[in-house]
């Protein structure tokens, strides 16, 4: 079953705000590259696309693509904002305060949305 993404993933733009998200996106790439199965490729694809700005609120996803995404805003939310790691680096703690936004938004996104039978 897919849905709509449900959230403005901004990486286009030489924002500070755009390339973290970029890059945090990437590093996401990087971390699945060590799973392997079905779920994972898709997920990789997924990403991949994101990156490509190929990936749109309107954009149809997998339900548990979009569950495994937020789950990674989550975390980076955790130990870029959160957790107090990185307070002495205004760039990072920012991003980690956006990733806060979109991991929240996106949670709820999933807890309300219809299903699209695709």
């Amino acid at each position: 079953m897919k849905i709509e993404f449900g959230i403005n993933y901004n990486v286009k733009g030489k924002t500070e705000m755009s390339l973290y998200l970029y890059a945090e996106c990437d590093h996401f790439i990087e971390c699945a590259s060590d799973e392997s199965g079905p779920h994972w490729e898709k997920y990789r694809e997924f990403l991949n696309l994101l990156l490509s700005g190929k990936v749109t609120k309107k954009t149809l996803v997998e339900r548990d693509i979009l569950e495994e995404f937020q789950l990674d805003l989550d975390n980076r939310a955790n130990i870029d904002y959160r957790e107090g790691h990185w307070d002495d680096d205004p760039v990072i703690f920012k991003g980690g305060a956006k990733m806060d936004q979109l991991a929240k938004a996106l949670r709820a996104h999933l807890n309300k949305v219809h299903y699209h039978y695709v």
